[in-house]
């Protein structure tokens, strides 16, 4: 059973590069006009450049509504069978497993001095709007994944990409924002329709009551919100939005990926979430987070060619018959690069 976990979760990391929205290009001879209206251009390398023009306010609320059944569309082309595929077994091998696996990370969390409780501190002094904040590492991993972290992310980048006029900053502010709304909302969908317990809740014992009332619901939020993960959902979004926008910074995703993973552990050492809830929940952010990101940003090819083929400027040595200048019939040798 190991070996089968083992296996599935490393086809579903191998799979999940594959799952995405093709990126759109512009070719390089209208960027001027787009320059000229407030859109700026974005070295990354050589090779690779980016037209980022200026977010419409609120506009992504409008884009959130999209990707609410632009999302799920994902799962019909030919380029997600693996990964979905991938996630299924991995997400029914980790099932069988999660009571046992729970017990071992909580030995180990138990050996590591990671504390089981949430010791968090409400800093609002209004009764109606509760702010937590945490006072320990074991807390301070499980908030990685809490709207607040992401939040206060978002608000970084805008607050930047205001005060430097950068339209990358402002453009990786609306995309969170909207990751946050679509994929909050579809995470909710799941749940209310998956109606697993939390470890907690039902004493470290799995159990599943699918379509709960949304009223006992509301009631007993603990005993039906496990699946899929909130937390590791979001947080995903965030960390594919902010590493596809400044690829250049190659730590964001070793950074993110190793935080996302502390926080999935201390989730099922407190209690809150099992393995089996995490495949999909990284599996939804990932592909919501380029989703989002690909359909709002233009990298710039040099011809028009390049943009219908796809080609990423790579050489092309060309040889076609042509006239001298005395009219004798000749060759024509051209490299474009």
């Amino acid at each position: 059973m190991k070996c089968f976990i083992v296996t599935t979760i490393l086809l579903f990391i191998c799979a999940l590069p594959t799952f995405s929205q093709e990126e759109k290009f512009i070719d390089d001879t209208l960027v001027q006009a787009k320059v000229a209206n407030g859109a700026k251009v974005y070295t990354i390398n050589d090779s690779v450049k980016y037209l980022y023009t200026k977010p419409t306010r609120f506009k992504y609320v409008k884009y959130a509504a999209q990707d609410l059944y632009e999302g799920p569309k994902m799962l019909f082309k030919k380029e997600s069978i693996w990964p979905v595929v991938g996630v299924t077994a991995g997400t029914l091998g980790l099932i069988a497993c999660d009571e046992e696996i729970t017990k071992n990370v909580r030995k180990f969390c138990s050996f590591m001095n990671l504390s089981r409780s949430n010791n968090a501190k409400n800093i609002s002094s209004v009764d109606q709007l509760a702010v937590f904040v945490p006072t320990d590492i074991p807390t301070g991993l499980y908030y990685i994944g809490d709207g607040y972290t992401e939040l206060l992310v978002n608000g970084s980048f805008y607050l930047y990409g205001l005060v430097k006029k950068d339209n990358r900053a402002l453009r990786t502010a609306s995309q969170l924002s909207e990751g946050l709304i679509s994929v909050g909302i579809w995470v909710q969908i799941l749940k209310h329709v998956a109606g697993r317990s939390t470890a907690n809740s039902n004493n470290s014992k799995d159990r599943w009551r699918w379509l709960p009332n949304p009223f006992v619901y509301a009631k007993h939020v603990p005993s039906y919100d496990a699946f899929p993960s909130g937390h590791l959902s979001i947080g995903m979004t965030t960390v594919t939005i902010i590493a596809l926008n400044y690829p250049e910074k190659k730590f964001i995703k070793p950074v993110g990926y190793s935080l996302l993973g502390l926080c999935g552990l201390q989730m099922i050492n407190n209690g809150v979430h099992w393995a089996g809830d995490y495949p999909l929940a990284i599996l939804m952010g990932y592909g919501f987070g380029k989703l989002i990101v690909n359909r709002d940003r233009l990298r710039i090819k040099k011809t028009e060619r390049d943009i219908l083929t796809g080609n990423n400027n790579k050489p092309q040595l060309k040889l076609s018959p042509t006239f001298l200048d005395n009219r004798t019939p000749g060759m024509s040798l051209s490299l474009r690069f």
